[in-house]
Formats: C-alpha cells, sequence, structure tokens
C-alpha cells in the first residue's frame, strides 16, 4: 500500500494540447516610407521665391501610428510552445491642401491631396515560446510570418483660379496594389489569468514589412485610363513624387532618380486583447 501511494503522487499528468482564440488590438510606430516622403516635400513645391505671397495651409504626411488588430487561433502543441493562425488589418488615409498666390500674374493655386493605404494580412504563422510559466502568469517569446496585399491610392487635384474668377480643374489619380509580400516580427508578451478559460494578453513585437512592385494604373482629368504599370519614387532635387511613369520621360536630367516605389510598414507596436480557451 505504502509502495503504490509512493507511485501514485510521483505519477505526473500527461499534457493535452489546447485551442484558443485571442483578439488583440493596439498601436506603434510604422515607417510609412516613400509616400510620406513625397507628400512632405509638395509643401514646397509653390513656393519659388519672391513671386508666391500668401501661402496657407499644408500638405499632410500620414500618420506614423498605427492602429493595428489581429484576430489569431493559437494551438498549444507543450507545455512551453504554441503556434497561432492570424489575421489583420492596417488603413490609413487623410485629405490636406495648400493654397498660394501669384501677384505677379493676379492667380492664385490650390493643390489637395486625399492619399490612402490599405494592408490585409489574411493568414499569418507565429511560433510561441514559454519562457516563464505560473499558475496565473505566462511569459513568452514569438516570432512570426505574414502573407500582406497591399494597396495605395493618391488623388491629387490642381485648382488654378484667375483673376476674373475663372478656374481651370486639374487632376491625376493613381491605383496600385501588391498581392503577395511577406512580413516578418518577433517581440515579447505575458497572458494573465483572470477566470478560467479568459486571460488578458499584453504584446510588445518590433515588425519588417517592405510591400514593392505596386502595379496599377494612373489617370489624369477622370479620363480613361492613360498609363499602366509600376509605381515610381522620383526624386529631382527636393522634389519627390510618386506616379507611374510616362514612355516619354526623360531619365538624364541633374540630380534625377527614379525607382521602384515601396510602401514600408516596418516598426513596433504594442498589442492589448484578451484570449478564450476553446479547450
Amino acid at each position: 500500500m505504502i509502495f503504490n501511494k509512493i507511485v501514485f503522487s510521483e505519477k505526473r499528468q500527461s499534457f493535452k494540447p489546447g485551442f484558443s482564440i485571442k483578439l488583440t488590438a493596439g498601436g506603434g510606430y510604422v515607417a510609412i516610407g516613400d509616400m510620406n516622403k513625397h507628400l512632405d516635400s509638395m509643401n514646397n513645391k509653390y513656393i519659388p521665391g519672391t513671386s508666391v505671397s500668401d501661402v496657407s495651409g499644408k500638405i499632410e504626411k500620414l500618420n506614423n501610428l498605427s492602429n493595428d488588430w489581429e484576430l489569431e487561433l493559437k494551438i498549444d502543441g507543450s507545455p512551453r510552445i504554441g503556434f497561432g493562425i492570424a489575421a489583420s488589418f492596417f488603413h490609413r488615409r487623410n485629405q490636406s491642401s495648400i493654397y498660394a498666390y501669384q501677384p505677379e500674374f493676379g492667380r492664385g493655386y490650390e493643390m489637395i491631396f486625399e492619399p490612402e493605404i490599405k494592408v490585409i494580412m489574411p493568414f499569418g504563422l507565429n511560433l510561441y515560446y514559454s519562457i516563464y510559466s505560473g499558475s496565473r502568469l505566462n511569459v513568452f517569446i514569438n516570432s512570426g510570418i505574414g502573407w500582406y496585399l497591399g494597396k495605395m491610392t493618391e488623388n491629387k487635384i490642381n485648382n488654378a483660379i484667375y483673376p476674373l474668377g475663372s478656374v481651370r480643374l486639374g487632376s491625376r489619380y493613381w491605383e496600385v496594389e501588391n498581392n503577395f509580400s511577406l512580413g516578418f516580427r518577433g517581440g515579447v508578451g505575458f497572458e494573465y489569468s483572470l477566470i478560467k478559460n479568459l486571460a488578458l494578453v499584453v504584446e510588445l513585437q518590433g515588425r519588417y514589412i517592405r510591400i514593392g512592385n505596386l502595379e496599377g494604373t494612373v489617370k489624369y482629368g477622370g479620363l480613361a485610363t492613360v498609363e499602366q504599370g509600376t509605381l515610381h519614387f522620383i526624386e529631382r532635387g527636393d522634389y519627390y513624387d510618386l506616379n507611374i511613369p510616362q514612355p516619354y520621360r526623360i531619365f538624364n536630367e541633374i540630380e534625377y532618380i527614379e525607382r521602384n516605389a515601396v510602401l514600408d510598414l516596418s516598426g513596433f507596436l504594442l498589442r492589448i486583447g484578451i484570449k478564450i480557451k476553446l479547450f
């Protein structure tokens, strides 16, 4: 009997894989990259010198603070190792304008920008490793890889206002996307059990996501498609633009640089949410 009791007390309970749903949301910093460099340079476009006065307004960059959220199915394969299948979404847009008056010609110019970015991660894989596990608190490190779909649009409107009140309108609208880019992330976090099957989750992550080869179309004045191709980042001195190049573009200008544009979502973020244990 004593022998049986000793054997029973030393017997370990077998581990059973667990499944849970995790929903987290939060914010952090993302680079944005070429789009913001382009928007910021537009503020100097109508300030060539003494011929311009009464400048008002500002072209605003897209906010570098992210509003990222993630939904994940997590599988605990062992006491220390877990896996996750996740999806997330990122969105940014704004509208801003700048107005400049040229007394030399008696006319004014208004420039309006409407940029927008949408990025979806429909499928991502995460790996978790527990570095500490207590009765209520679990501290872990994680890493992951995701499949990202990126889309960018920009509507640029130019209004020339003449002395007699007539207005000449001009516009350029481009829309591009990339349906396959890989992104990588890693970080640290903890889970704190609130009640049975419900835990508070806090995660701090860094990530590397660069989406290039953005293909699409550009239209001028609301007309039919003018050009199809890859979105380019164009640098001419301190002037930066994003556009799909025309066939007759001149490439031998002084200080002229042109390359494929990149949407850069690299950065870091803090997310907070809940984890619900299913079984």
